[in-house]
């Protein structure tokens, strides 16, 4: 005699298959085609941060912008006053109120939770300038996930810890998103500079 589910059962099956769907359709692929640095050193020690962290592609803008999608930014003279990166460093970058810089493509993994970069503003009191990753899954889909933004103020300041890995959703240790840093001035958010952009490779010092 075949052996019939119960009723009961088969409702329980269904709703949990039913989930399943939900939950794989909600969630987006993720692309394993990328290797995330962990190798870096302790430059932002001097606030505090005992984090080691890897410099952005070009991220200290000196020379090269090589790898940046610019418009409305480049380099100018003057370096962030800290001189992070190197005591012969002497420029910057400079975003104007309606421009954007997007970062070289960066590998990033639960071993990349984190960046940091110094900012200044240098223009309107009250300026703001956000920050967003752009990230593409293995279905081809292009997301924008908001990293956080800066209130800066017209003296050059470390940024807060912005999430990189840590708010994407990457979860097993070979879970790997290429992902561009987007810097974007609000809406009449004055003229901006950047310089000596980092991220962290997870090891700490």
């Amino acid at each position: 005699m075949p052996y019939v589910i119960p009723r009961p059962r088969v409702r329980r099956l269904l709703a949990v298959s039913l989930a399943a769907a939900l939950v794989s359709w909600a969630v987006p692929a993720i692309a394993s085609a990328c290797t995330p640095s962990t190798t870096g050193s302790s430059v932002f020690g001097s606030f505090g941060d005992s984090a080691s962290y890897a410099l952005v592609q070009n991220g200290a803008f000196e020379g090269s912008t090589s790898g940046w999608s610019l418009s409305g930014a480049a380099m100018t003279a003057g370096n962030e006053s800290f001189h992070v990166h190197g005591a012969g460093d002497s420029r910057s970058l400079s975003i104007s109120p309606t421009g954007v810089a997007l970062s070289p493509p960066v590998c990033v993994g639960i071993v990349t939770p984190s960046f940091r970069f110094v900012a200044r503003r240098t223009s309107n009191s009250w300026a703001q300038m956000n920050v967003n990753l752009l990230w593409t899954d293995a279905a081809g889909v292009s997301h924008t996930t908001t990293a956080g933004s800066v209130n800066g103020t017209s003296d050059w300041a470390l940024s807060p810890v912005l999430n990189l890995g840590s708010t994407l959703p990457l979860w097993q240790s070979g879970d790997t998103l290429t992902v561009r840093l987007q810097f974007l001035p609000a809406q009449y958010g004055g003229t901006w500079d950047i310089d000596d952009v980092y991220i962290d490779p997870y090891s700490r010092g």
